[in-house]
């Protein structure tokens, strides 16, 4: 009897992990296109066969290239800043250098008034960009694109194996009409050396704090859901303000993995998937399909390589 019970408990294991096998369905993936070269703004037909449950697709271009999907960190001697602001109310005569961009890679990330020393630790980079004169209209203007590695010549020696810290300073002076100042955007790219340009971080990544650097400032920086950055100044009979508006430490190398779209789960099938490119060049366009369930994974990459032409 104990015998034939081990028999049977055999047979069992046999016939589970048989079942496991069929549970797991092979995957054969592949990909084609009609022809290997298209215009600027011509469908691409992606001819798909094989009916696996998930589907990703890299289509080759700047920021979804499928050897970069693992790449957090880039080399460059190429980084960017760019913001655009939006100034109101008050003058330069009465209020002076209201707002100012300073950046530091000696600032000790604690965010209060003691640990703001401004005449040891900071740069006033302000001058290589552009600031928004009055704008009643409430109108944004660019900064302009500055490389941040060529600003040695106004003492910011960067050194991109350290984090650095940027912080718009406000200062109002009461007595007279107190600038508003809006910052709607705050983009730092790198251009890696293979010549993508990759995102460091934009103005909702930037990671905003405040510190009233005078104690007395009766106005706050506001940092918006609409990710704008606002100080709104104040009448003439509003005390003085000097309040900082810093970023986290940001590593200039960090960038953010290339990434590529969903274009098919398990409940749909997918034959054919068009696509349209804009820029002309050579795209190498990833798929990669997957059959996954508790059982088992099966993989496949399929890669087609087309020219776009003009």
């Amino acid at each position: 009897m104990r015998i034939l019970n081990i028999i049977i408990i055999i047979a069992a294991m046999m016939s589970l992990s048989a079942c496991q096998k069929e549970e797991v369905a092979h995957l054969d993936l592949n990909v084609s296109t009609d022809k290997s070269t298209y215009k600027v703004g011509e469908v691409v037909t992606f001819k798909i066969s094989g009916n696996p449950d998930q589907l990703m697709f890299y289509s080759g271009e700047t920021g979804h290239k499928y050897i970069y999907k693992d790449r957090t960190q880039a080399e460059s001697n190429l980084i960017t800043l760019e913001f655009a602001s939006s100034r109101n109310y008050g003058s330069d005569a009465q209020q002076p250098r209201s707002l100012r961009l300073m950046a530091s890679q000696k600032f000790n990330g604690v965010f209060t008034a003691e640990n703001v020393n401004e005449a040891a630790d900071w740069i006033d980079i302000t001058d290589a960009f552009t600031l928004s004169g009055v704008r009643a209209d409430g109108s944004y203007l660019s900064s302009g694109v500055v490389n941040l590695t060529a600003l040695s010549t106004m003492g910011l020696n960067l050194d991109i194996s350290k984090p650095i810290y940027f912080a718009f300073k406000y200062t109002g002076v009461t007595g007279s009409t107190q600038p508003r100042w809006w910052i709607n955007k705050f983009d730092i790219n790198t251009t890696t050396t293979d010549g993508q340009s990759m995102v460091v971080t934009d103005i909702a990544g930037a990671g905003w704090t405040q510190v009233k650097v005078l104690p007395t400032s009766p106005v706050s920086w506001v940092f918006g859901t609409d990710n704008t950055v606002k100080f709104q100044g104040g009448g003439a009979a509003v005390l003085s303000n000097q309040v900082w508006a810093m970023t986290k430490g940001l590593i200039l190398t960090n960038v953010q993995p290339d990434r590529g779209v969903p274009i098919k789960d398990i409940r749909d099938r997918l034959d054919e998937y068009p696509y349209i490119f804009n820029k002309k060049g050579e795209y190498t366009i990833t798929f990669v399909g997957a059959n996954t369930n508790v059982y088992g994974d099966s993989r496949m990459i399929k890669e087609v390589t087309i020219t776009v032409t003009e």
